[in-house]
């Protein structure tokens, strides 16, 4: 299944790009979706998550189909195929 991947902030700047689509395996979650991402990506995971709370939600705003994943379900959120998973940094430019 594929799930669309926008990464907005510094997060496009670190990441391969800033719209992608990622497969992932039917009955994932945010969760694995986010980790798909990374990869291999160390600098990405350096700013994206956060160890001390094993979390990317005080260094992003995490957005399924434009509603924020706290309101969800959180890293356990399930996505469906053709979903959209927006990651914006907390922290902007000016």
């Amino acid at each position: 299944m594929r799930v669309k991947v926008r990464m907005l902030g510094v997060f496009k700047e670190t990441g391969k790009s800033k719209d992608s689509s990622v497969d992932v395996m039917v009955g994932s979650s945010i969760g694995d979706v986010i980790n798909t991402v990374i990869g291999d990506n160390d600098a990405l995971r350096t700013i994206l998550w956060d160890k001390q709370v094993d979390s990317p939600f005080p260094n992003a705003l995490v957005m399924l189909d434009g509603v924020e994943v706290t309101n969800l379900q959180g890293m356990d959120t399930p996505v469906s195929d053709g979903q959209e998973l927006v990651l914006l940094s907390v922290v902007h430019g000016g």
